[in-house]
């Protein structure tokens, strides 16, 4: 490709030199419009990080890989423009564009055998394969001999296989990528159309024979009356990313209808919830493979939860049990208040029955399949049904898993008719600031109306905002941010709008309850079972929820949301925050700040934002052979003689200068016939402007320091550039620190005329800058433009107006570039900007900080 564009470059040189001018003027054109998009994905990528937005990394992948196509096309532009200058710029481009890649590449996973294990074959190195909730299991039976059901896993492996079997790899990442976390209708449809990608797959042949056998092995005993578990052993689900409740487990299952229920636990890998949870975790789709655990399902008289350690007391001396009658799933999903009972941690172990709760429902097995929900005649407490030589039986468990895991354990246990127990689960339990204290709400003088006292906190912390209820899923579709949702029971679903939530309270549940272990992972103050949420706090409420105490306040209580205890216990930033910030770091960075000295060429790009400078900068400089290794301009460039001190050089397109210049090297104002670059020029030395025309007088570095270098006194201003026809401008601008583009059409046809204009960059810090960009926002804004701003760069547009009404808005933005040309050196206040938008829109047009009138 080099030698062909060489070949090119000097055929058209010597032969076709009117053919050379327009293919590098296509390929100039090229280059900015690259340069324009670029700069456009540069901003979003840093305004993700910097806003702490979540999306999944496919999209930002698909982002990056838009960037590089980008930056691609600026750098083969710029070797277009002079194949003899800029030929090793490929080469940078490439290196940096591999590390970028390498940083976006989750790690490589493996889709061959093992695709089965069985419990007893799960060894000490098989966590990856396996999944946390299957190999805690297998160790809680290997090391610890406590008993756990019959059962094997389906491997991460099998996972992985089935997805490459399916060729369905980037169809995820395609809709994984335009998926929005942050709007429920985009999260709900791409997680429809992502199961349904999984439950219309085809298992592939390997996998479904060594299912059948492993189903054999562990049906010898029962034969086809064997029913089992299907649960969820996702790699990084049991872990400090618990996964609490997001994915789906199929209960009740005969042996002959695993196949159909290991596709609908894989496919519960893109429910909504589990995407919002592992998008916020900043997991590629890749690192959390589903593995699924296949269990003998255990007839449950009596179920139950154990923390070794109190949640919002982790300090504390007992361990907790939650027990209710029959299956565990009513628990867990926060759909039943359970007993607890209470047990010291250290021997003699005394045992606290303080908390019997009646309990109207249970979750029994079916004849049909997966459970059934009936009333539950017995009102016995269930934490009755437990001797106390199995509470005992269960502390000891805890105790062992705990010492084992060397952390706090969140337990799921159950009881068979035969009164026979069973480990069904260990994961870490996430608890709460041990230093955190709460506030004694006594000591307060607090004068607002108590709507609600009463119930269990579940999370910590407090929280304000207006009350949504839930009764539906659909009704999260309205939830606004920042409000405390209230309803019946918490379920799993929520998670998709945790990151809206001031707080949660339910009418019944507990600590115990999956969303529970979610709301203290995010910080989010919750408190259930209060029996009447419902029934007293009505829908737009506005309240102040005081988790530790237990009360509901009307309206805002600043005595609270102002206390340390109101500040949310977040866990620190993500590997998302992580692994975007490592990516920007081949992206952000401008190296290349002096255009003047040896490291600005294609060796001194370290990230695409030093090749886009570098492409740029060169780029204008071959399109007007400014840069000429022999200081030979090209024909038809003229350097525009006037009394600013801007370095200007033209190029005419077409009737952009009178015929009486065509023969000139520099010509005078009144030599142009350029209708847009006529009144952006009037605007730039309207009268009331201050110029310095001498700029060797002022002395930037008392502005700036770093002035020394970049800002050369030889210069006056950097070099300004313009392409013009007669009612076409293209105008890039120099101001010393800061650029200007500005693109504009000014003719008869309304529909065609348009003003684009963009400005960046500056000497003063980013925040003087943003102020000088908010200021700039507001004019333009008056003057009906359209803008977007992003840091310290803001896009304007005018579109579809009338020729004579352009034209005005022409000179007002040559006005408003003079005005501002070092108005960031001088701003320090937001106050500043609104009496320099008041000074500019009554005719007072100098705002500069050089003038010396």
């Amino acid at each position: 490709m080099y030698i062909k564009n060489l070949f090119k470059h000097w055929t058209y040189k010597i032969f076709a030199p009117g053919l050379l001018l327009r293919e590098k003027y296509e390929a100039f054109r090229n280059l900015l419009e690259s340069d324009k998009k670029s700069h456009e994905l540069i901003a979003e990528l840093e305004q993700i990080y910097y806003d702490q937005k979540r999306i999944d990394l496919a999209a930002v992948k698909k982002r990056c890989e838009e960037l590089s196509s980008r930056v691609a096309v600026v750098a083969e532009s710029l070797i277009k423009l002079c194949p003899t200058c800029y030929a090793n710029l490929g080469d940078y481009f490439k290196k940096i564009d591999f590390y970028i890649k390498l940083a976006l590449e989750p790690e490589p996973f493996d889709f061959s055998p093992p695709f089965f294990l069985t419990l007893d074959e799960i060894t000490t190195d098989a966590r990856s394969l396996t999944g946390n909730k299957a190999f805690n299991l297998a160790m809680a039976s290997k090391k610890l001999a406590l008993p756990v059901p019959r059962g094997f896993v389906i491997t991460a492996n099998s996972y992985h296989y089935f997805i490459e079997a399916n060729d369905l790899r980037q169809k995820i990442n395609e809709k994984l990528a335009q998926m929005d976390i942050s709007s429920t209708d985009s999260l709900e449809s791409a997680s429809h159309e992502l199961q349904q990608l999984i439950l219309t797959a085809e298992i592939p042949e390997e996998i479904e024979v060594g299912l059948s056998d492993a189903c054999k092995n562990i049906s010898l005993e029962d034969g086809d009356t064997l029913r089992v578990s299907v649960r969820s052993s996702a790699r990084g689900e049991d872990s400090e990313t618990s996964f609490a409740g997001q994915y789906k487990t199929v209960l009740n299952v005969h042996v002959h209808e695993i196949a159909d229920a290991y596709k609908e636990v894989v496919a519960s890998k893109y429910s909504p919830q589990a995407l919002f949870y592992r998008i916020n975790h900043g997991l590629w789709d890749q690192e959390a493979p589903m593995a699924v655990l296949v269990l003998e399902m255990i007839d449950a008289k009596v179920s139950g939860v154990i923390y070794t350690s109190d949640p919002g007391d982790p300090q504390g001396e007992k361990i907790l049990l939650y027990t209710i009658w029959g299956m565990g799933e009513l628990l867990v999903a926060g759909k039943v208040t359970p007993s607890i009972v209470g047990v010291t941690r250290e021997p003699p172990h005394l045992i606290e029955r303080s908390e019997a709760v009646d309990q109207t429902l249970q979750a029994i097995s079916s004849d049909q399949g997966d459970l059934q929900v009936v009333p539950r005649k017995n009102d016995q407490p269930a934490s009755l049904a437990l001797s106390d030589e199995s509470v005992l039986r269960l502390t000891e468990w805890a105790m062992k898993l705990e010492e084992f895991h060397g952390m706090s354990q969140d337990i799921e246990w159950c009881m068979a008719e035969s009164g026979e127990l069973f480990l069904l689960q260990a994961r870490p339990l996430k608890v709460e600031d041990s230093d955190r204290q709460p506030i004694d709400c006594r000591d307060l003088e607090v004068e607002h109306r108590i709507l609600l006292s009463g119930g269990t906190r579940a999370s910590s912390g407090i929280g304000a905002g207006v009350v949504h209820q839930v009764q539906r899923a659909a009704d999260l579709k309205s939830l606004p941010a920042g409000a405390v949702l209230v309803s019946k029971t918490a379920t799993p679903d929520f998670v998709q709008v945790i990151g809206s939530l001031n707080g949660v309270i339910t009418d019944v549940g507990s600590a115990a309850g999956h969303f529970a272990s979610v709301a203290r992972e995010f910080g989010v103050p919750m408190l259930v079972n209060t029996g009447t949420a419902t029934q007293r706090l009505p829908q737009g409420q506005e309240v102040t929820l005081y988790a530790d105490a237990k009360v509901v306040y009307q309206g805002k209580v600043p005595q609270l949301l102002e206390s340390e205890c109101a500040e949310r216990l977040v866990p620190p930033d993500s590997r998302f925050a992580n692994k975007l910030k490592k990516i920007l770091g081949f992206i952000s960075p401008l190296n290349l700040v002096d255009i003047t000295a040896e490291k600005f060429a294609p060796e001194g790009c370290k990230t695409f934002h030093d090749i886009l400078r570098f492409a740029h900068e060169k780029g204008v400089q071959e399109m007007f052979s400014l840069g000429d290794r022999n200081s030979r301009r090209a024909r038809g460039a003229k350097k525009l003689m006037s009394d600013i001190p801007i370095v200007v050089y033209l190029l005419d397109l077409a009737d952009g200068l009178s015929k009486d210049a065509k023969e000139e090297k520099e010509i005078r104002v009144d030599h142009i016939t350029s209708v847009p670059f006529i009144k952006v020029w009037k605007g730039l030395s309207h009268p009331d402007i201050y110029w310095d025309q001498t700029i060797e007088h002022f002395n930037w570095q008392d502005l700036d320091p770093t002035a020394e270098g970049f800002i050369r006194p030889d210069f006056k201003l950097l070099g300004s550039y313009a392409i013009l026809s007669g009612d076409y401008l293209n105008f890039n601008i120099h101001f010393g620190y800061h650029f200007v583009v500005l693109d504009a059409l000014c003719g008869d046809v309304l529909e065609n005329n348009y003003i684009m204009l963009r400005f960046a960059g500056g000497g003063a810090e980013l925040y003087s800058r943003h102020l000088r960009v908010n200021f700039l926002k507001e004019i333009l804004l008056k003057h009906g433009f359209n803008v977007e701003t992003k840091g310290d760069l803001i896009d304007a547009q005018l579109m579809r107006v009338d020729r004579q009404t352009l034209e005005e808005k022409l000179e007002t933005v040559g006005l408003l570039l003079a005005s501002t040309r070092v108005l960031d050196m001088s701003l320090r206040d937001g106050s500043q900007v609104d009496e320099m938008v008041d000074k500019f829109l009554s005719g007072k047009y100098d705002l500069s900080p050089l003038s010396r009138r």
